[in-house]
């Protein structure tokens, strides 16, 4: 039994190190450590505090202290962080609960409440979430067995068979919540209205360039969060064809500093337009930080934080004082949602968005379009391909296969016709041409052909009619026409193709016009109705 009294005599018996006033983290930055709390140089998160208060036993918050500590000299700040979070909230915030308190500890006490937590892992499935709490008792006892820790339990624990974190498992469910979005009846609103998104306000700019670029490139958010207007690049800034490229962090590498290493990731021009009105907005706002009196240097985020980055301010990691957080990316794409009203025909809901949701959304389309795994573990920033696997697992489930009845039901959320419905030819644009006129032919019976609209475009039109029409904002359909027998021959062909072929592109490309076809049918029912 070791109480608070024998907790100095011990560490001067044994030479161990005491808990020192301060300490430099892995990447090189000071973290004052002379109080119960600390205030960790972690912009990622605006609770980058640690408070071993909350540990009632003095010796138990000793040894955390220590370990932690080693986590964040020699792996890094997140790693300290995330074992103080687990160790507390998994283990020792039920110490009091077994006998554990603020004078004492003792083995036996301490094993029950291991046991205890790793059967009600086991019953929940969770016994991943022990993982940290158990290397740190193996380090007590190879540190610290002189303070209650026993070796032999050490040794039984290190036995134990940890599965990982289910990261993968909201791709297999295809959650509707947390898996990948539904490509067709999902996603294509988030583009839409991107696209047709024109307001230069600050905080909407912030959004749409978030959005942008986790539908591009599937990042995390803290990928984001290091990004520098300098990080954004025209390669060919003398021609009237510009090509852009983004320089991204490479977060995940294990280098001391989160921008000691990049990918160039191409940037498609329409999102490079918002990425430099967000630029403009950047230099306008004139914002510098003062801590007692002197300006904190601006470095330039590409996200700029308005309110500043507390944790970083915190412990004085100026360098990201600036920066969001990640909390603050995903907070940007669920405003970006809510100010669209953008409703999950799915789910009947807002829906939900986050940057991972995001990123299995890339990784499964491009599994199912064809990609390597190479390649994908590239686009990912992954060292290896066995992080992708899920994604080629799920690669054949994610094709809608919308049939008549869900193509009409979502037809009332998602819109995927642009074109304008005319009731004739004097309405239409090019509608006196009869080379402008659109033929549906029934590939059953090809003799009973229909005039279904009129093309809009003045010049060569490089679509081939008459189902990609439908797609087109150029396209006029007839109110009067028979679109529900497009929608059934179209089906019918998709069908075929697919059984034929079992080539899931082909049947994601189908489903986006299959879903415009239902959109022209349900305009035209209310139009009929007087409903404009």
């Amino acid at each position: 039994m070791v109480n608070r009294q024998r907790l100095p005599e011990l560490i001067e018996k044994y030479g161990w190190m005491d808990i020192p006033q301060s300490i430099i983290t892995r990447e090189g930055k000071a973290v004052d450590t002379s109080n119960e709390v600390w205030n960790l140089p972690y912009s990622l998160n605006p609770a980058a505090k640690v408070d071993f208060s909350l540990v009632t036993s003095d010796v138990l918050r000793w040894v955390l202290k220590s370990y932690v500590i080693d986590n964040v000299k020699r792996t890094s700040t997140h790693a300290g962080l995330a074992t103080f979070r687990a160790v507390n909230n998994e283990l020792l915030s039920f110490a009091t609960d077994f006998g554990i308190t603020e004078l004492e500890t003792s083995e036996h006490k301490l094993i029950d409440l291991f046991e205890s937590k790793i059967a009600e892992a086991r019953d929940n499935h969770r016994l991943w979430a022990l993982y940290r709490p158990i290397q740190w008792y193996i380090y007590c006892a190879e540190n610290y067995a002189e303070l209650g820790f026993n070796s032999a339990y050490a040794l039984e624990l290190e036995g134990m068979s940890i599965p990982g974190n289910p990261k993968g498992e909201a791709v297999r469910m295809e959650d509707p919540e947390k898996g990948p979005l539904d490509r067709t009846l999902e996603l294509s609103q988030l583009i839409a209205a991107l696209k047709d998104d024109t307001s230069d306000e600050f905080e909407h700019l912030q959004q749409k360039v978030a959005l942008a670029l986790s539908i591009s490139f599937g990042r995390n958010p803290a990928n984001l969060t290091f990004l520098r207007e300098e990080d954004f690049i025209d390669l060919t800034p003398d021609s009237e064809q510009s090509c852009f490229i983004l320089k991204m962090p490479r977060i995940k590498k294990r280098q001391i500093n989160p921008r000691s290493d990049f990918l160039d990731e191409y940037v498609d021009p329409l999102y490079a337009s918002y990425i430099k009105q967000l630029i403009e907005k950047n230099r306008a706002q004139n914002i510098y930080f003062r801590i007692n009196g002197q300006k904190i240097p601006n470095p330039g985020p590409l996200f700029l934080n308005l309110n500043g980055n507390n944790a970083a301010i915190d412990s004085r990691d100026f360098e990201n004082a600036y920066n969001l957080t990640s909390g603050n990316i995903t907070s940007l794409l669920k405003a970006f949602v809510a100010r669209h009203n953008i409703v999950s025909p799915i789910t009947n809901k807002l829906l939900h968005l986050t940057t991972r949701r995001l990123r299995y959304t890339l990784a499964v389309g491009l599994a199912a379009e064809g990609i390597s795994k190479r390649e994908l573990a590239r686009i990912l920033d992954h060292s290896d391909t066995q992080h992708v696997l899920v994604y080629f697992e799920m690669a054949g489930k994610i094709v809608s296969h919308l049939d008549k009845a869900s193509a009409h039901k979502f037809a009332s959320y998602v819109n995927f016709f642009k074109g304008k419905i005319i009731d004739n030819d004097d309405e239409a644009i090019n509608g006196e041409r009869p080379d402008k006129h659109v033929i549906f032919i029934d590939e059953g019976k090809p003799e009973d052909d229909e005039d279904i609209g009129v093309c809009g475009k003045s010049d060569i039109c490089h679509l081939d009619p008459p189902y990609s029409c439908y797609l087109c904002a150029k396209f006029q359909p007839y109110s009067h026409a028979n679109h529900d027998n497009v929608l059934h021959s179209l089906l019918e062909s998709r069908d075929k193709r697919l059984k034929k072929y079992e080539n899931a592109r082909l049947g994601i490309q189908l489903d986006d016009v299959i879903a415009a076809v239902a959109s022209v049918i349900k305009l035209c029912e209310k139009k009929e109705a007087g409903d404009d």
